[in-house]
């Protein structure tokens, strides 16, 4: 029974040790996941970035037509496009032109910062999984070892290592064998 002990100790060190190891596999997975989560969430921020990007683009050549809408009407009335009410007009045009395209300015900037930080994000998860999944390899390290250790505490108790006896784990008893057997078939001496 002694032997069965010590035999199921040893047995859920190297379990512990597996599982140890399937547990940092596990979290390895789980860090490459993060990180490509995180990657592809950066890409869409990068998309939405050009999407502001040609939004501010069309604004601009909003302007400029309106511009030269504004000035080639002036113009046909023979109206002085630099003066008085045109320009007022021209002017508030550019305005809002200017507004309009800073503000899709800003949100280009605000959609490439955000894909920053979803990268960093990204990358500060995947290492706290890289980190969990060391510390489980080395727990189930420990644990094999501590396993191992009460197996020998158990085996030096029970005296299952002590070699130096002559009990012979095989029952003999029972067995009528005369003195000059020597084990060997068809030999009575």
């Amino acid at each position: 029974m002694q032997y069965v002990a010590v035999a199921a100790a040893v047995a859920g060190g190297i379990g512990s040790y597996t599982m140890g190891r399937a547990q940092a596999k596990l979290y390895g997975a789980q860090a490459r996941q993060a990180e490509l989560q995180a990657r592809a969430q950066s890409l869409r921020s990068r998309a939405e970035a050009l999407n502001h990007m040609r939004n501010g683009v069309e604004v601009l050549k909003n302007v400029a037509r309106n511009m030269a809408t504004i000035n080639a009407r002036a113009a046909a009335g023979s109206i002085d496009p630099f003066s008085g009410s045109v320009q007022n007009l021209a002017m508030y045009n550019m305005g809002k032109g200017v507004a309009d395209f800073y503000t899709t300015r800003e949100n280009r900037q605000m959609a490439e910062l955000n894909g920053k930080i979803i990268e960093a994000s990204g990358a500060m998860q995947s290492a706290q999984y890289i980190a969990a999944g060391s510390m489980a390899k080395r727990q189930g390290f420990i644990n094999m070892i501590s396993s191992f250790g009460q197996a020998a505490y158990m085996g030096s108790q029970t005296d299952a290592f002590d070699f130096t006896k002559t009990t012979s784990p095989v029952p003999t008893g029972g067995y009528n064998v005369s003195p000059g057997y020597s084990g060997h078939p068809g030999s009575l001496s």
